[in-house]
């Protein structure tokens, strides 16, 4: 059994962990403004990953551009 890792296997992390922080930055808003955020992290994701997907990969294109 081979331990090497994929080129791959580190995109489904850094998105997991961009999409939580996109999560807190929308629960923050909602702070700031004396709300609670409305959704659940899974409702949050499912109503929103089509742009969350965008604008992981624009972030990425412009890191990588670095």
């Amino acid at each position: 059994m081979s331990h090497s890792h994929s080129k791959y296997s580190w995109r489904p992390r850094k998105f997991r962990a961009f999409v939580t922080n996109e999560y807190y930055a929308n629960r923050d808003e909602y702070h700031q403004v004396g709300q609670q955020q409305p959704y659940t992290f899974e409702e949050y994701v499912s109503n929103n990953i089509n742009d969350l997907r965008k604008k992981f990969k624009k972030i990425k294109k412009e890191v990588d551009k670095h």
